[in-house]
C-alpha cells in the first residue's frame, strides 16, 4: 500500500478511536416507538463498482488517496474475484468506514445502533432501525449519500422449456455440445425454497447425480435441519421483523411458507419429473435448465394468512440478497418481484445494486410487471437497461377442457369451444348468462380476488343470501373480481357449472385455474360466440368434458393482457422494455406443500424461464459476458411470431 494509503487507514482508525471515547445512552422505552428500517447508503462506492476513484474519510473530507481498483479484478470464471488482494484491502476499507459511521451515529443519536443489514458488494451501506426524527440527524452525516425508508415490494413448467427451444440444447441436435445447464448455478432470491421437494432432488428422479461447483454449500446448509445436497447448493434467509409493525415474521431458515418462490425455481432448474394431474392428467415437466446448481435467498415473508396484502419482499433483505450472490459467486440471478417504476440511478436502490452485480459477472433476469395492458406500466427494476425484463405469454399448451353438447337456442350453437381449467367435467346442464340474473361480473362490491377457493368467501356476491341458479352451468364475463372468486359466488349461489368468459378487455388469453365447481376459461372470440347464442332463443343446454392436456400453436405467443408494456417512463424512455416475453400463462412447478405442483401465471414465471435459458448459454459459453448472453438471447427470438392479447401483432412495446 502507498504511504497515503497507509496515512488514511490511520486516520480512519483515529476517528473511530475517538468517537468511542464519547459517552452513550440507551434510548427510553417510549422513544423506542416509531421505529422504522432505514437504508443508508454511504458515499464510497461498493466493491463492484470501485474504479479507484478518491476515497472519503469518515469526517466527510477527501482522503486525496486512492486504492487499486476492484470493479475490474475478474477471475477467469468471468466474476468479480473476491479474494483479489485489492478487492481484500478496499472490503477493509469500506468496513472501518462504516465502523465510523456506526459510532458518528451513536453520537448523534445518543445511543448505539446495531445494523440490520450490512452491505460492501453491490451497495456501500447498511440497514438501521430509526425514528423519523433520527433519520433525519443520519441523513446529515458528510459520509450519507442517500438515506431512504425501507420498502416493501410485491411479488409479480411443463412445456416451456420445448416451446423456447431448450430441448434442442439437451440433446444436442441445435448444434451445440449436449448440456442442461451443468455446472452452472442459478440464485433464485424470492420466498424461500421446499428443499424436500422432488424438483430439487439429488439424484434426481431419471438418476443424474449431481455435482457441487463451489465444493461446499453455502448458508444455512450447515444446519442439520436445512437438508441441502449437490443441487441444491446454498439455502439463506434474509428476514427479519419489521420495526415499523407488530407483526412477528417465521423463521423459517429458508424454507418457503408462500410458495413462490419454490415454483420460480422449478421453472428455471427443476428436475425432469412425470406428474399425475388432479389424479388424472399425466404431464411431463422440467426446468428449463434441468442440471443447473440452486442457491436460494429469502427475501421475501408471507405475512398475516388475514391480510392479503400483509406479505411482500423487504428491499433491505433485497440489498443483502444481492451482496450475497456476489460473495457465492452465483452466474444467474432471478428476481421475479417489482414495484412501480422509478429512475434506476436512484443511489441505494436494487436497480444499482443489480447494475452492481452486473458487474461482477452475474447474468439477471426480472419480470416486467403485472400491470398491464396500459403502455407505460413496466416496473422496477425491470425499467433498468442493465437487467433483462421478461413480459408475460401463452405457450403451446393448455389445460384444457371443453364446452361440447351444446343444443337449443333459436340460432346455431358454437363450435370447438375449448377453454383453460384444472377442474374436472360436469353433463349436459342448462346454460345461463349470468347477465340475465342481474350481474354478468358475478360480483359486487370489493373484490376479493383470492387464489384459491377456501380464500374466498362469497362476500362479493351479488347474489348473497340467495340461490338463484339450480345445478345450471352459468356464464359470467371477466373483468373487477377474481376468477376464481367468480366461481365461489356461483357455488354458494346454486350453480352446478361455471364458463368464465373473456371480453374485449382481455383478449383470448386464458387460464387454468382449480376452481371451486366444473368450469372452463374461454378467450373473447369464443366467449362472443357464446354469449351471442345465449342472447338467442331458449333452452340452451350443454355439458363440461372436464380439463386434459391440450397442445396446439394457436394458443402459443400471445402475450398476456396483465403483462406490463412500454415504452418506459423517464428518464429511460429510450431503452426498449420488456427485452423479450416468454412462456408465463399457466406454468406447472413445484409449490412449497410436501411433493405438490401448482398453477400460477404472471411476469413471475415468465423470468425463470429465460434465467433457465441464460444458464443453458453460460454452461456452452462459460467465458461470454453478460451482455453477450444478453444479446445471444434477444438475437434469437422470434418476435414476428407474437401477438396481442386482442389479435393484432405484438410491437416491441409489447413483445420486447
Amino acid at each position: 500500500m502507498s504511504t497515503t494509503g497507509r496515512q488514511s487507514k490511520k486516520l480512519i482508525r483515529l476517528w473511530v478511536t475517538l468517537l468511542g471515547c464519547l459517552p452513550l445512552v440507551l434510548m427510553a422505552a417510549d422513544e423506542a416507538q416509531g421505529l422504522q428500517r432505514y437504508i443508508i447508503e454511504l458515499h464510497n462506492p461498493p466493491i463492484a463498482a470501485y474504479r479507484g476513484e478518491e476515497l472519503m474519510l469518515p469526517n466527510g473530507a477527501l482522503a486525496g488517496e486512492r486504492l487499486r481498483p476492484t470493479s475490474d479484478v475478474i477471475s477467469s470464471e468471468g466474476k468479480l474475484d473476491l479474494d483479489a488482494p485489492s478487492v481484500i484491502a478496499y472490503r477493509k476499507h469500506l468496513q472501518e468506514s462504516q465502523e465510523a459511521f456506526l459510532l458518528e451515529a451513536a453520537v448523534l443519536l445518543g445511543r448505539v445502533v446495531r445494523p440490520a443489514h450490512a452491505y460492501v458488494n453491490a451497495t456501500n451501506g447498511m440497514a438501521l432501525d430509526l425514528t423519523a426524527a433520527e433519520a433525519i440527524k443520519l441523513g446529515a452525516s458528510k459520509l450519507v449519500n442517500s438515506i431512504q425508508a425501507d420498502q416493501v415490494l410485491k411479488l409479480e413448467t411443463d412445456a416451456g422449456p420445448p416451446w423456447l427451444g431448450a430441448d434442442k440444447i439437451w440433446n444436442g441436435s441445435a448444434g451445440f455440445a449436449v448440456n442442461r445447464g451443468e455446472g452452472v448455478v442459478i440464485g433464485i432470491i424470492d420466498s424461500g425454497i421446499n428443499w424436500a421437494h422432488p424438483s430439487f432432488a439429488d439424484p434426481s428422479a431419471d438418476g443424474y447425480n449431481y455435482q457441487n461447483p463451489f465444493g461446499a454449500q453455502k448458508g444455512l446448509c450447515s444446519k442439520a435441519e436445512v437438508p441441502c445436497n449437490n443441487k441444491l447448493v446454498g439455502v439463506y434467509d434474509f428476514i427479519q421483523d419489521n420495526p415499523d409493525t407488530d407483526e412477528v415474521e417465521e423463521n423459517t431458515d429458508g424454507l418457503d411458507n408462500d410458495g413462490h418462490g419454490s415454483h420460480v425455481a422449478g421453472i428455471a432448474v427443476g428436475n425432469r419429473l412425470n406428474v399425475t394431474l388432479n389424479g388424472s392428467a399425466q404431464a411431463f415437466i422440467s426446468g428449463v435448465a434441468p442440471r443447473a446448481n440452486l442457491v436460494t435467498y429469502r427475501a421475501c415473508f408471507a405475512g398475516d394468512p388475514d391480510d392479503p396484502d400483509g406479505g411482500g419482499c423487504m428491499q433491505s433483505a433485497i440489498l443483502s440478497a444481492i451482496d450475497q450472490a456476489i460473495t457465492d459467486g452465483v452466474d444467474v440471478v432471478n428476481y421475479s418481484i417489482g414495484t412501480s417504476a422509478f429512475s434506476p440511478w436512484q443511489g441505494g436502490s436494487i436497480p444499482m445494486a443489480f447494475l452492481n452485480a452486473r458487474n461482477a459477472g452475474i447474468f439477471v433476469v426480472t419480470s416486467a410487471g403485472n400491470s398491464g395492458p396500459n403502455a407505460g406500466t413496466v416496473g422496477s427494476p425491470a425499467n433498468a437497461p442493465w437487467v433483462v425484463a421478461a413480459g408475460n405469454a401463452t405457450h403451446n399448451r393448455i389445460f384444457g377442457s371443453a364446452i361440447q353438447n351444446l343444443s337449443g337456442g333459436a340460432t346455431a350453437p358454437p363450435t370447438n369451444l375449448v377453454g383453460a381449467s384444472l377442474t374436472g367435467g360436469i353433463g349436459v346442464r342448462k346454460i345461463v348468462h349470468a347477465k340475465d340474473f342481474g350481474n354478468a361480473l358475478c360480483g359486487t362490491g370489493a373484490s376479493e380476488s383470492a387464489a384459491s377457493c377456501a380464500g374466498n368467501t362469497g362476500a362479493s356476491s351479488p347474489w348473497k343470501g340467495q340461490t338463484p341458479f339450480n345445478g345450471e352451468i352459468v356464464v359470467c364475463d371477466r373483468g373487477t373480481y377474481g376468477r376464481v372468486e367468480k366461481g365461489k359466488n356461483l357455488l354458494l349461489a346454486g350453480a352446478g357449472g361455471y364458463i368464465l368468459a373473456n371480453t374485449d378487455d382481455q383478449g383470448d388469453v386464458v387460464v387454468a385455474d382449480n376452481h371451486c365447481l366444473p368450469a372452463s376459461h374461454i378467450g373473447d372470440t369464443p366467449g362472443d360466440q357464446l354469449r351471442s347464442w345465449l342472447a338467442s332463443g331458449s333452452n340452451h343446454q350443454g355439458s363440461l368434458s372436464g380439463f386434459a392436456l391440450v397442445k396446439s400453436d394457436i394458443y402459443a405467443d400471445i402475450v398476456s393482457d396483465s403483462s406490463s408494456r412500454g415504452p418506459a417512463a423517464s428518464p429511460v424512455q429510450e431503452v426498449l422494455k420488456p427485452n423479450m416475453i416468454a412462456p408465463g400463462t399457466s406454468i406447472l412447478s413445484s409449490s412449497n406443500v410436501a411433493e405438490e405442483f401448482r398453477v400460477l401465471s404472471g411476469t413471475s414465471m415468465a423470468s425463470p424461464h429465460i434465467a433457465g435459458a441464460a444458464a443453458l448459454v453460460r454452461a456452452l459459453h462459460p467465458s461470454w459476458t453478460v451482455s453477450q448472453v444478453a444479446t445471444a438471447l434477444e438475437t434469437t427470438s422470434s418476435a414476428a411470431l407474437a401477438r396481442d392479447f386482442d389479435g393484432p401483432a405484438a410491437t416491441p412495446h409489447e413483445r420486447g
